[in-house]
C-alpha cells in the first residue's frame, strides 16, 4: 500500500518562505515564466489559458507583494470588545457572552480591503494584525517564538493593562488554574506565564466546518432553522446554545452587509472605472450573500470566505480546511460556464485571490502560518474519481500564487485521472513541493477501524499538518502523547534519566535486570504505558476546559446536529475520536534496533556503557558511536528492522486500548505522528539518544528516516514506510 502522506515539513517550508519574501516582483514573475507561465493544461492536452500571464495577474502579484510586506501587528479591537461586553454581562451563561461580544465585534470591527483585492472579508481591523483571545488566554504562542525566537515578547505592552487584569482569573486558562486544577488564583496579571499552550489562546481548530447547507440555504435559511430549533422543551443549557447560535449567525449576516455599505462607499471614491465598477459587484455580492443563498460562483465563493474567516475571528487559531471545494462549487462553475457568465480564466483569477486570502489570514502574523489548506480529488465509497474541472483549477491557483501556505492536498486513489495525476507531478517543479498526496484506502481503511461509517470517511479532509478530519463530523483534537526517547532512555537509565532528572518508579525493572532485548523492550513499554496515563489524565482536564469555556456556537452550526441537539461542538460531534500523538518514531525505531545490534546481538557493549556514552554525548565514546551509527536503521528498506517498526506500534497502540477512551461517548482514539518544527525544536532540548544521533541535532522529521540516516534512496525509504501498519496504527494521520 501506499504512504498515508507524502509531506515536506514546516521547517523546509519556513526556509522557503524567506527566499520567497526577498524576491522581487521582477525576480518572481521572471521564475514563473521560466516554469512555465500561468497556462495550464487542460483534461485533454489543449493549452487553455495562454494569455500574457505578466498584464492578466500583476494586478494579483501586486496584492501577493502587499500581503506578504505587511509587518506584524497586534490587533486590538476584538480583545477590548469581548472584554467590555463579558464585563457587562456577567450573569449571563458563557455561552451566552460569548456569542453576544461576537455579535459585537461584527457590528463594529472597522474595515478595511487591500488594494486589487476582490474577496471582501479580514481578521481583523488592520493589515497583519493578529487579534487575541482574551476569554481563552491572553499569551504569546510558544510553537510562534520556538519557530521564531526573534518574535519572544511580541505581545509585550500591546494588550492594555486593565484588559489583562480582568481576565487574569476569568478566561478559560485562569479557569481552568483555579477550578479545575486547584490552583491559587493569581494576585496580579503579571504571573500569567508569557507561553501558554495554543489551546488557551486560541480554540483546537484542525476541523473542516460543512458548508454544504450554508450554499444550499444562506445565512439567512440557517437562521430561520436556528430560530426554529429554539422551543420550551429544550433545557436551560440548550436554549443558551440555540440563542448563542442565532446571536453568532446574526453577527455574521450583519459584517456581510456591513462590507456591502463599505464596498459600495469606497467604489464612489474610486478613480478608475474598472476597479469601481469591480468593487460595486463586490458590494452587490456581499449585500446579497448577507441573507440569501448564492446563485453564482463567485457569490459562493465570497459566502465560504466570509464564514471561513468570521470561524477564525470565533477564536480557531490553527488549521481549517473550508470543507471540499472543488466539490461543493462544481454546480455552481458549471451553472455559470453553462449561461456564459464565467470562464475558466475568471476562475483561476477568484481562486488565486482566494488563496491569497487564506494566506493573509494572520492569526499570528503572516510568518507563523495556521497550517490551513484545500484538498481536490478523491473518490467515492464506490470507487468513482471525483476529480473535476475545479481540481485542475484550483491546483493551478496554488501553482501560480507559489507561496507556503495555503497547502495543498490532493486525495489519491487508483482510478484518480491519469492526467490529472500527472499534472499534479508536473507542478512540484513549478512550487515549493505541493501538492501533497492522500492515500485513499489506506486513510478511509483506518477512519472505519475507528467507526466512522463507510460513507462517512470517503469524505475525509486534511485539517492541519497531517492531521485529519470529516467536515461537519469529526475534527482532530490530541488528548494523549507518548516520548518513544523519554520511555527509552528511562529503561535504560532505571527510570531516572540521564542526569537523575526524573524519580520514576516501579513502572519497570531496573536497567541491571534488562538481560534480554525483549525484556529492554517490555520496560520501553511499561515507560510508554505510564506517560499515556499521565497524559491521558492531563488532557481530559484540559478537554473539561474546552467543553466549558472553548465554546464557539458560530463554528457549530456547521457541525452536523449540534443545532438539533442543542449542544455546542465541544460537547461532542458526530464522531468523537480524539488522538494519541508522538514525534520521533524513526528515531525510536532505530535506537531500538542500535540496541538490540549492538548490546543483545553483537555484545559489542553493554547497555550500561550505551548509557554513559549518551549521557556524555559520545565524547570519548567515539568507536561505541560508529558501532550504533552502523546499525540497521529505519528508511532503508532494510528486513532487520521491519519487526521492530511493529514493536514500536505495538508498544503504543496497546496502551491506547486499555487507557484512552473519550469521556463523551466512549469513542477509540486514534495514532497520529506530527512535527512540524518539532523535529529542529525539540531537537535542541534532546540529549543523545542510542541511534548514535548526537544532543541538540534534529530528530527525525517524519514517520520515513532520521537525519542523516537514508543511505538506499527514496524508493527504500517509501518501501520501508509501507511496512507501517497505518490503518491500524495511524488512523489520525502520519507524513513522510
Amino acid at each position: 500500500m501506499l504512504f498515508h502522506v507524502l509531506l515536506a515539513t514546516s521547517v523546509i517550508t519556513d526556509l522557503r518562505m524567506k527566499t520567497l519574501h526577498k524576491l522581487s516582483r521582477r525576480q518572481f514573475l521572471h521564475n514563473i515564466a521560466v516554469a512555465g507561465g500561468f497556462g495550464m493544461t487542460g483534461f485533454g492536452g489543449l493549452r487553455l489559458l495562454a494569455s500574457n500571464p505578466h498584464s492578466r495577474h500583476s494586478d494579483l502579484l501586486a496584492l501577493r507583494q502587499a500581503m506578504i510586506d505587511t509587518p506584524v501587528r497586534v490587533g486590538s479591537h476584538r480583545a477590548r470588545v469581548f472584554t467590555e461586553v463579558f464585563q457587562k454581562h456577567e450573569g449571563e451563561p458563557w455561552i451566552l457572552r460569548k456569542s453576544l461580544a461576537l455579535r459585537e465585534y461584527f457590528e463594529t470591527v472597522p474595515l478595511y480591503l487591500h488594494e486589487h483585492d476582490g474577496i471582501a472579508g479580514s481578521i481583523s481591523e488592520v493589515p497583519g494584525a493578529m487579534p487575541v483571545i482574551v476569554e481563552l488566554g491572553i499569551g504569546e504562542n510558544g510553537i510562534y517564538t520556538g519557530e521564531r525566537p526573534d518574535r519572544v515578547g511580541y505581545l509585550d505592552g500591546l494588550v492594555a493593562e486593565d484588559i489583562c487584569d480582568y481576565w487574569k482569573n476569568r478566561n478559560a486558562w485562569g479557569r481552568y488554574r483555579t477550578e479545575i486544577l486547584g490552583q491559587a488564583p493569581y494576585a496580579s496579571a503579571d504571573e500569567v506565564p508569557r507561553n501558554l499552550d495554543y489551546k488557551f489562546i486560541s480554540n483546537q481548530g484542525h476541523l473542516s466546518p460543512s458548508y454544504q447547507q450554508l450554499l444550499e440555504t444562506g445565512l439567512g435559511g440557517m437562521l430561520r432553522q436556528v430560530k426554529a430549533s429554539d422551543n420550551p422543551a429544550l433545557s436551560e443549557h440548550q436554549r443558551a446554545f440555540v440563542t448563542a447560535a442565532k446571536l453568532s449567525l446574526e453577527g455574521v449576516s450583519t459584517w456581510a452587509k456591513r462590507y456591502s455599505d463599505f464596498l459600495n462607499n469606497e467604489a464612489s471614491r474610486e478613480s478608475s472605472a474598472s476597479r469601481a465598477a469591480e468593487l460595486r459587484e463586490m458590494a452587490r455580492i456581499a449585500d446579497k450573500v448577507s441573507t440569501a443563498p448564492p446563485e453564482t460562483f463567485h457569490e459562493a465563493l465570497q459566502l465560504i470566505w466570509f464564514v471561513h474567516q468570521a470561524i477564525h475571528i470565533e477564536g480557531h487559531g490553527y488549521s481549517n480546511t473550508p470543507d471540499r471545494l472543488d466539490q461543493l462549487l462544481l454546480p455552481f462553475y458549471e451553472a455559470d460556464v453553462k449561461a456564459g457568465r464565467l470562464d475558466d480564466a475568471r476562475v483561476l483569477r477568484l481562486m488565486e485571490n482566494f488563496i491569497l486570502k487564506q494566506f493573509d489570514n494572520s492569526f499570528w502574523g503572516a510568518e507563523h502560518h495556521l497550517t490551513q489548506g484545500f484538498v481536490v480529488g478523491g473518490s467515492t465509497q464506490d470507487g468513482r474519481d471525483q476529480t473535476n474541472r475545479l481540481s485542475w483549477l484550483m491546483l493551478e491557483a496554488a501553482t501560480n500564487m507559489a507561496l507556503p501556505e495555503p497547502l495543498v492536498w490532493v486525495r489519491w486513489h487508483p482510478g484518480m485521472n491519469r492526467q490529472f495525476f500527472d499534472f499534479c507531478l508536473k507542478q512540484l517543479s513549478r512550487t515549493i513541493f505541493f501538492p501533497m498526496w492522500w492515500n485513499d484506502q489506506v486513510v478511509t481503511e483506518g477512519l472505519m477501524g475507528l467507526g466512522i461509517s463507510r460513507e462517512d470517511a470517503f469524505n475525509y479532509v486534511p485539517v492541519g499538518c497531517n492531521e485529519l478530519g470529516i467536515p461537519g463530523q469529526w475534527y482532530f483534537n490530541p488528548k494523549a502523547s507518548v516520548s518513544y526517547l523519554q520511555a527509552i532512555q528511562a529503561a535504560m537509565t532505571s527510570g531516572k534519566g540521564y542526569n537523575n532528572q526524573w524519580q520514576f518508579k516501579d513502572v519497570a525493572p531496573s536497567a541491571g535486570e534488562l538481560k534480554t532485548f525483549d525484556q529492554f523492550a517490555g520496560a520501553v513499554g511499561a515507560y510508554l504505558y505510564h506517560q499515556m496515563e499521565r497524559s491521558y489524565s492531563n488532557s481530559m482536564n484540559v478537554l473539561k476546559a474546552q467543553m466549558q469555556w472553548g465554546v464557539t456556537p458560530l463554528t457549530s452550526c456547521f457541525f452536523d446536529d449540534c443545532l438539533s441537539r442543542g449542544v455546542d461542538m465541544a460537547q461532542g460531534t458526530k464522531y468523537n475520536n480524539l488522538s494519541c500523538g508522538g514525534i520521533a518514531f524513526a528515531n525510536a525505531v532505530d535506537c531500538l534496533a542500535a540496541i538490540r545490534d549492538v548490546v543483545y546481538m553483537q555484545k559489542q557493549a553493554t547497555l550500561d556503557e550505551v548509557t554513559r556514552a549518551c549521557t556524555a554525548n559520545f565524547r570519548g565514546y567515539g568507536r561505541l558511536r560508529a558501532r550504533l551509527v552502523a546499525a540497521p536503521k529505519h528508511g532503508n528498506d532494510d528486513p532487520r528492522v521491519d519487526d521492530i517498526i511493529s514493536l514500536v506500534e505495538r508498544l503504543r497502540d496497546e496502551p491506547l486500548r486499555e487507557v484512552c477512551r473519550d469521556p463523551r461517548d466512549g469513542s477509540y482514539f486514534g495514532n497520529t505522528h506530527i512535527v512540524r518544527s518539532g523535529a529542529v525544536i525539540q531537537g535542541r532540548n534532546t540529549p543523545a539518544t542510542p541511534d548514535g544521533r548526537m544532543a541538540g541535532t534534529p530528530i527525525a522529521n517524519s514517520v520515513a528516516v532520521s537525519a542523516g540516516h537514508e543511505r538506499s534512496g527514496p524508493t527504500a525509504t517509501l518501501n520501508s514506510v509501507c511496512k507501517l501498519d497505518a490503518a491500524k496504527s495511524w488512523q489520525c494521520g502520519y507524513q513522510v
